[in-house]
């Protein structure tokens, strides 16, 4: 039964279209309660205020972790697996000229005292960029607001005026095994819902992607059984928010003095302390089954 995909990014903030295209960036400015690039055929504009698009830096490599308490529905070696499968999705997205311009790896599991406590899932100062980008489960209740429609949520910190991507956490709703059954099996079985799909869907988000209009996409704010790869639409906007590093056709190496590299050194130093200061927001957007599209155990009126 088809579920609501709400978007799922802090912020989750579309830029305006350009063209034809549907996908939809998060930027700077969040959209109104209630927005959905798909029901309104276009994405998000912003209401004359400055909006910046939001993105890590190209040529990162980012990595997540997982809470090692995982869930009473999901083991820790399954949800890794179903993770890293995830993410891959994206690594692997084949863009014009070369590959995808950042790569998200697992960095393996950390306690669960030291995922409850990430900036992205506390309140931090809005100076503190926290450099662990968390995966949980929340078995013990949702925090948030509609737990009954919400299926996940994640929460990203950006730069203010840059819209650069400093943390990006996601948390998935697994309080109520009647109201969301989670499942690791492909297709999944009749009433649950693949924590793959949710996963390759957050992805998207952590990425910088807002929902699409494009019913086929991914980042379609419905959710689909077994949608794992991204489509079209999706690997047009995820190419566009980072072309390829190095072109097809072979790496480029350059060749640096000893002098050039300390200056190089210093200058890393000088940004990175930059960055420490610099101011930065926190935005969320819930992740919501659809209206009238609710798991068919819940007796609870729904609304997107």
């Amino acid at each position: 039964m088809p579920l609501s995909l709400s978007a799922v990014t802090f912020a989750c903030v579309v830029l305006a279209s350009s063209g034809a295209r549907a996908f939809c960036r998060t930027t700077t400015q969040p959209a109104p309660a209630g927005y959905n690039p798909a029901s309104i055929g276009a994405c998000w504009v912003g209401d004359g205020g400055p909006v910046v698009d939001l993105a890590w830096p190209v040529g990162s490599r980012i990595a997540f972790s997982l809470d090692a308490s995982a869930s009473k529905q999901v083991a820790l070696s399954d949800a890794t697996r179903i993770a890293d499968q995830a993410f891959a999705a994206w690594n692997g997205t084949p863009c014009p000229g070369g590959g995808l311009g950042v790569q998200v790896y697992d960095n393996g599991p950390v306690s669960a005292d030291v995922a409850e406590n990430d900036c992205g899932i506390v309140s931090c100062p809005n100076t503190v960029h926290d450099p662990l980008h968390v995966i949980v489960f929340r078995d013990d209740g949702w925090p948030y607001n509609d737990p009954v429609q919400t299926l996940a949520l994640t929460t990203v910190t950006f730069g203010v005026n840059s819209g650069t991507i400093y943390d990006a956490d996601i948390e998935i709703n697994s309080s109520d095994p009647v109201d969301h059954p989670l499942t690791t099996l492909e297709p999944p079985p009749a009433g649950s819902y693949d924590l793959q799909t949710i996963l390759t869907h957050e992805a998207g988000h952590f990425l910088g992607l807002a929902h699409a209009t494009d019913p086929q996409a991914i980042m379609y704010a419905y959710y689909t059984p077994g949608s794992l790869h991204p489509q079209a639409d999706d690997v047009a906007g995820i190419c566009a928010v980072y072309p390829p590093v190095y072109p097809s056709g072979g790496a480029c190496s350059v060749g640096m003095g000893r002098r050039d590299a300390s200056r190089s050194l210093v200058a890393i130093v000088a940004v990175a302390l930059g960055i420490l200061f610099r101011r930065c927001q926190r935005s969320r957007s819930p992740f919501h089954l659809a209206a009238g599209m609710r798991p068919p155990q819940s007796q609870k009126s729904s609304s997107s």
